[in-house]
């Protein structure tokens, strides 16, 4: 499960947002974002449904390495990846990351982190999915049996995950959580489900194995057992808020 989910694909972005969650999600943004920020580097922009709502009241710069993503940016932008970015020391007020730093494997992470930190003047802004159990959306390839998530998600992270990568250097002077709230699957259930009644996570649209590119996964009925553990885990299961914010500011 260590294969890269290829993100550079048209037809993930040209209707990536259809019931608006992330346009709506690019409010809360502006609330986080301090008064004193004139300039900002959104870092895995994506088709920036995020920079060009934060391009209305900023001078925003867009940098992505899929070059049909950027083609949605209406601004300025650079086409590069996150570890390792074409612009000079200090040179943004902000540097701000939306839903990426889940994607990165570990060495372009590390890198990514250092040239966050290189290249703001005050802040970083990050938004991660909030403490994600990635098994509960593993995909299993009915082609060549492989497992993977479907959305290339690597790590989950906790707010004191994020402390610890950037606290040298800066504190968090605002955190929160916030979006539709995502129920959490237990792992011993999960793992029954998945692994003895062989079903997992039903994504039918966009999705290839990294393994074998096959892009079919058709809709699959539930059994007996599956059943048995998705009605015990509503029963038990806890919810939590889907995004973990975290605002730093240079110490």
């Amino acid at each position: 499960m260590n294969k890269v989910v290829n993100l550079n694909r048209k037809e993930i972005w040209e209707n990536y947002d259809p019931a608006d969650i992330i346009k709506n999600k690019a409010i809360t943004i502006k609330n986080y974002i301090p008064k004193e920020v004139k300039s900002i580097l959104d870092v895995g922009c994506g088709n920036g449904i995020i920079t060009n709502s934060l391009n209305e009241e900023y001078d925003v710069t867009g940098a992505d390495l899929s070059d049909i993503a950027l083609s949605y940016v209406k601004g300025k932008k650079i086409m590069c990846s996150c570890d390792s970015i074409p612009v000079a020391n200090e040179s943004f007020d902000m540097v701000f990351s939306s839903e990426m730093l889940e994607h990165l494997p570990d060495e372009v992470l590390s890198k990514a982190i250092e040239e966050f930190k290189r290249i703001t003047k005050q802040y970083i802004f990050i938004t991660v999915p909030n403490h994600e159990h990635l098994a509960t959306s593993y995909v299993k390839c009915r082609k060549c049996g492989y497992v993977f998530h479907p959305f290339g998600h690597m790590h989950s992270f906790k707010l004191e995950d994020l402390n610890n990568f950037f606290k040298s250097d800066f504190n968090i002077i605002k955190s929160g959580v916030h979006g539709l709230k995502k129920r959490y699957y237990n792992p011993l259930l999960l793992s029954i489900k998945n692994n003895i009644a062989d079903r997992w996570f039903d994504v039918q649209s966009n999705v290839i194995c990294p393994n074998c590119n096959n892009n079919h996964f058709p809709k699959e009925k539930g059994n007996l057992i599956s059943k048995a553990c998705n009605l015990t885990n509503r029963l038990i299961g806890t919810k939590r808020e889907y995004w973990l914010f975290a605002l730093f500011k240079r110490k």
